[in-house]
């Protein structure tokens, strides 16, 4: 094995040090995440929206909404 020095970054996770704390934190993976999120923001309805029958309805990428979700888990 190989020491590569303090951890920084690992798996979406910053990790940062102090004298006397060890702070880990989402800080870069959260813009990241909400930049792919508002690619997806045009198709987002409000809640308790009800679509009639006049109205165009966008087609969803399942995909995508499954990638994202799996994120945030």
């Amino acid at each position: 094995m190989k020491y590569l020095g303090q951890l920084k970054y690992f798996l979406g996770i910053e990790v940062a040090y102090s004298e006397q704390d060890i702070i880990i934190s989402q800080r870069k993976y959260m813009p990241d995440l909400l930049q792919e999120t508002s690619k997806l923001a045009s198709v987002f309805i409000e809640r308790n929206h009800v679509i009639s029958f006049e109205e165009e309805i966008t087609k969803v990428d399942k995909g995508q909404y499954q990638r994202l979700v799996g994120k945030l888990i």
